[in-house]
């Protein structure tokens, strides 16, 4: 699994193949090619050049070789992932918005963004 961290280069989650899993390896979300998506099928945000981006451009957070936002952090040591859930029945996908300008800056925290 791969790691997704914050800001400050903690760990806030997990990337394993198309599904986002919450630190406890509970499911959060899939990706749909570079769209982000909760599990009631609403559109979450943009995943693109390793950055989860928001519906503002902000970036919320990266997985290490992200490019193409702001300075990022050092990465923790991250810690030893979780068994991942068994993801639920794929709901049905919302249309995706346009997608904002890509920013420079930071979005929302990503527990705001993976629950929204």
């Amino acid at each position: 699994m791969t790691p997704i961290f914050n800001c400050n280069g903690n760990t806030v989650g997990w990337i394993n193949g198309t599904n986002i899993y919450h630190l406890n390896g509970t499911h959060a979300g899939v990706l749909n090619g570079k769209n982000v998506y909760g599990h009631r099928g609403q559109h979450l945000g943009i995943f693109s050049g390793g950055l989860f981006r928001d519906h503002r451009g902000g970036v919320v957070s990266f997985v290490r070789g992200a490019t193409g936002g702001p300075i990022l952090p050092i990465p923790e040591i991250t810690p030893i992932p979780p068994i991942p859930a068994i993801p639920p029945i794929p709901a049905i996908l919302s249309i995706p918005p346009i997608p904002s300008i890509p920013s420079l800056g930071w979005g929302m925290e990503w527990a705001a963004f993976i629950n929204a």
